[in-house]
């Protein structure tokens, strides 16, 4: 068997362990859980688009750099849209995130907004 094969089966046993590992360890540290609030469902689509940037961009700069082989352009076009996409959606997260924790200043004769009780405090 050449070493090339011995690679891809390697790859092939240890892809399902490595994303059972990730599953795992995104449970435990409360990924998979429903958002308690706006402001933590914003950063964990933050996460997402810079994790999917980690992992798709050196894919994508090794393909542009070896000039794509014609029977990866249509993998270096997914890439590509894959990094577009979760550029765009980290923008978008991060820019909602901004504006909730930075609300935009009131006008002088504005009425002020009523106060939502706490969670432990009903009215």
């Amino acid at each position: 068997m050449t070493r090339p094969a011995m690679l891809l089966l390697a790859a092939v046993v240890a892809s399902p362990v490595a994303a059972l590992l990730v599953h795992r360890l995104a449970k435990e540290l409360g990924f998979l859980d429903p958002p308690a609030s706006k402001e933590q469902e914003l950063k964990r689509g933050v996460l997402v688009a810079i994790y999917a940037l980690l992992v798709f961009l050196p894919v994508f700069l090794f393909g542009w750099e070896r000039r794509w082989p014609r029977a990866w352009v249509a993998f270096g076009a997914l890439s590509g849209a894959a990094l577009v996409y979760f550029a765009a959606s980290g923008v978008v997260s991060a820019r909602r995130l901004w504006k909730l924790r930075h609300p935009a200043p009131r006008e002088e004769g504005a009425a002020p907004a009523e106060a939502d009780p706490a969670p432990g405090n009903p009215q």
